[in-house]
């Protein structure tokens, strides 16, 4: 600006040196253009998020939506914290490996951060036990509106007779307070469960009615695959009426705040899978998600092997003679009950939604859900 002055100045004294007839000559000024703002840095969201537990390690893998973003690891204790201590930061290659010193003796979580982006807690959904069956926890889904489940509250499983000592230290950890056990008596009788993590609520329910139809399907002479796999998604409709007295019982305890909670059949995926069905579909859960949770103790559990295998074989026989017939049959035809198809649990929900109109309609009818009881479920293991 000194400098603009000044030629101006100059300019003036120039022309006062020249002919009166002469004019003053103009001095343009170019105008300089304003700064651009700089643009806004995109936030980083993921689109996916997991983590994995093998082999003594936890490995964590991620990917974002569309803006990808270096990302730090921090382990946490406490769901509700906010930091912890740092594992690792600026990672870029989508996955990270972490192997815990004193081995897995407690629930492990783990905060992770994209820089100017998204933070989520993230844990094993499979339990890392080495006896049990299809132990997990229903936390981490996301919710139509946007919320997520927590966590450490809501817990499903199959038969726990297996469960080690190592594994009560660990799930000491849970802090559980409610088993809701579905098998009838003649399973629990068989297969106990000698819990050993703290003193617990342990729910037993009165045998339901059998319903025999799905066993005249197996005892078909021409008996095909196909003609199983629909008659078992077809059996879904029953389970969720005959075990509705088990099931009113759980919603009341988790209405009323009785959590942690877990809930167990024998495979962990029948009676099971339709309780956290229900259980998901009550806290706003996608469907699509439901069915994914469903379908994933297929991935955790060869059921084929835990049932039909040598061992497996002999111990049914040895508990229960009334097994031979079904041990007898071929393979194939075994395979779709022993399987958890995402037609089994879609077949439940589209019979449920013929009959009553919606799911809602059926946990208000049926199950004896509250509106109430619904929007207390939300505001306890939602966040």
């Amino acid at each position: 600006m000194k400098r603009l002055i000044l030629s101006f100045a100059s300019a003036i004294a120039l022309a006062a040196c020249q002919p009166s007839t002469s004019t003053v000559a103009e001095v343009e000024v170019a105008e300089t253009p304003a700064a651009e703002a700089p643009a806004p840095v995109e936030a980083a969201g993921f689109a996916s998020l997991e983590t994995v537990y093998a082999d003594g390690a936890y490995t964590l893998s991620w990917s974002f939506d569309d803006v990808s973003a270096p990302v730090s690891v921090e382990l946490i204790s406490d769901t509700q914290a906010t930091s912890g201590d740092l594992l690792g930061e600026n990672l870029t290659a989508g996955s990270f490996t972490w192997t815990p010193e004193a081995g897995v003796t407690e629930r492990h979580y783990f905060l992770v951060s994209a820089e100017n982006g998204e933070t989520e807690i993230t844990a094993t959904r499979l339990l890392p036990l080495e006896g049990g069956r299809n132990f997990r926890t229903l936390g981490g889904y996301e919710t139509t509106d946007g919320r997520t489940v927590v966590w450490d509250k809501l817990y499903r499983s199959g038969v726990m007779t297996g469960i080690t000592e190592a594994d009560y230290d660990y799930l000491s950890s849970l802090g559980i307070k409610v088993i809701c056990d579905l098998r009838t008596e003649e399973e629990r009788t068989s297969e106990p469960t000698n819990w050993a993590a703290g003193d617990i609520d342990y729910l037993t329910f009165a045998d339901p009615t059998e319903d025999m139809s799905f066993m005249s399907v197996l005892m078909k002479p021409d008996v095909t695959p196909q003609d199983v796999r629909d008659a078992f998604g077809d059996a879904y409709y029953g389970i969720g009426h005959q075990q509705a007295p088990a099931y009113r019982d759980m919603f009341d305890r988790l209405a009323a705040g009785d959590a942690p909670l877990a809930f167990n059949c024998s495979a962990g995926k029948d009676r099971t899978g339709v309780a956290a069905a229900l259980l998901l579909t009550a806290l706003g859960v996608p469907r699509e998600t439901i069915v994914h949770d469903y379908q994933l103790s297929d991935d955790y559990v060869d059921y084929m092997e835990e049932f039909m295998g040598e061992e497996a074989r002999a111990r049914m026989l040895e508990e229960n003679p009334s097994y031979a017939f079904f041990l007898e049959l071929p393979p194939e035809i075994v395979e779709p009950i022993m399987a958890t198809h995402p037609e089994y649990i879609e077949t439940f929900f589209a019979d449920i939604e013929a009959e009553y109109g919606t799911v809602g309609t059926f946990l208000e009818q049926v199950i004896e859900v509250t509106p109430e009881e619904i929007a207390a479920l939300r505001t306890l293991y939602l966040n």
